[in-house]
C-alpha cells in the first residue's frame, strides 16, 4: 500500500502532494488536452469543444462543429492514460477517461520492499456529461457531471461529482475573454474506515488574443487552487503561423518535481488536427501527450465570441 501512494504522491507532483499523501481520485487533476498541457495548463478561458469537459464546461456553448477527439497521455513511471472526448455544437458533451498504472508491487510493513509478494494493479476511470448555454452574446454558463471508479488490487470505490464554470467575453474586446470553474465537487469517499476529501479544484483565468504580423498570438494566464494546495499560477502562449501550425509554450508553478516549462504543436489538415505536448518531470522523466481530433458539420468559418480562432481551430 505504501508502494501506490507513493506512486500516486509522483502522479500529480504538487507541493500539497509533497506534505503527506494525495487525494482519491487525483488523476482528475491532470491535464485532458494536448493543447492545454502545452500551454501549462492555463485553459480556463480558453475551454471549447472537447477540450471544455475538463477545463470549463461553460465552453460546450462555444463549440461550432461536432467534434470528437482522442488523446494518449504517456505518463512517467510506465503510468499511461486515455481520454476519448465528444462535444456537440449544441452545447453538450461526453467524455472517457482511463488511466493506469499498470503493475504496481505489493508491499507491507513487514515486507517494505515487496519480496515475494508480487504485484497488483491499480486503474482510475471516469465517465462524464456536461452542457453549456450561452446567456447574451458575452456571457455563457455550464455544468457537468462525472461517474468516478477507483480500483486498488481487489478493492474498488465508486462516487460521483459535479463540476460548474463560466465564460465571459468582453464586449468591447471579444478576444478578451475571462472564465472561471469549480471542479469536482462531491461526497467524500471512504477507504475502509478512513473518509477521503475529493480533489475539489477552483480555476480563474483571462486571455487575449491579437493578430500581428500575419499571425495570432495567444496569451493566457490562470491562477488555480487544489483543495490540498495552495494556489498556484499557469501560464501559456501560442502563435499560429499560416492558420494550420500551432506554436506553443507554457509555465506550470505546481510542477516540482520539473522546471515547470511545458512545449507543444498543433497542426491542421482539413478537418483533422493533431496535437502533441511535452511536459518534463525532471528525473522522473516526461509526460507525452498526443492527440487527434476530428471535426464536422457546422459553420466551419464562424467566429464564436471569446474563442481564440476564427477558424475552426
Amino acid at each position: 500500500m505504501r508502494k501506490i501512494i507513493f506512486v500516486l504522491a509522483l502522479l500529480v507532483p504538487s507541493r500539497g502532494l509533497a506534505a503527506g499523501g494525495a487525494d482519491p481520485y487525483a488523476f482528475l487533476l491532470l491535464d485532458s488536452n494536448a493543447r492545454a498541457a502545452a500551454m501549462g495548463g492555463a485553459y480556463t478561458s480558453l475551454a471549447s469543444g472537447t477540450g471544455a469537459l475538463n477545463y470549463n464546461a461553460a465552453g460546450l456553448s462555444r463549440t461550432a462543429r461536432h467534434e470528437v477527439s482522442f488523446m494518449h497521455n504517456q505518463y512517467f513511471q510506465g503510468i499511461t492514460q486515455e481520454f476519448l472526448h465528444y462535444a456537440s455544437p449544441y452545447g453538450w458533451g461526453v467524455s472517457f477517461n482511463q488511466l493506469s498504472f499498470g503493475k504496481v508491487s505489493v508491499t507491507t510493513l513487514d515486507a517494505p520492499d515487496g519480496s515475494g509478494m508480487g504485484d497488483t494493479t491499480m486503474n482510475d476511470l471516469a465517465l462524464g456529461t456536461g452542457y453549456g448555454l450561452k446567456l447574451g452574446e458575452s456571457l455563457s454558463v455550464g455544468a457537468g457531471a462525472k461517474y468516478i471508479r477507483e480500483t486498488i488490487d481487489a478493492t474498488t470505490r465508486n462516487n460521483v461529482a459535479f463540476d460548474l464554470g463560466a465564460l465571459y467575453a468582453v464586449p468591447a474586446m471579444k478576444r478578451l475573454s475571462f472564465g472561471a470553474a469549480m471542479q469536482n465537487l462531491g461526497q467524500t469517499v471512504r477507504y475502509d474506515r478512513v473518509k477521503e476529501n475529493q480533489p475539489l479544484m477552483f480555476r480563474l483565468g483571462g486571455s487575449y488574443v491579437r493578430e500581428f504580423l500575419g499571425a495570432s498570438h495567444t496569451l493566457s494566464i490562470d491562477i488555480i487552487k487544489e483543495r490540498s494546495d495552495s494556489a498556484y499560477a499557469a501560464v501559456g502562449v501560442e502563435t499560429v503561423v499560416l492558420k494550420t501550425l500551432d506554436l506553443r509554450l507554457g509555465y506550470n508553478q505546481s510542477n516540482d518535481a520539473g522546471p515547470g516549462i511545458t512545449a507543444g504543436v498543433g497542426y491542421e489538415i482539413s478537418d483533422l488536427v493533431f496535437d502533441y505536448s511535452i511536459v518534463p518531470y525532471g528525473h522522473l522523466g516526461c509526460s507525452h501527450r498526443m492527440a487527434l481530433s476530428f471535426r464536422w458539420g457546422g459553420e466551419k468559418n464562424m467566429e464564436v465570441p471569446g474563442t481564440v480562432y476564427i477558424s475552426p481551430k
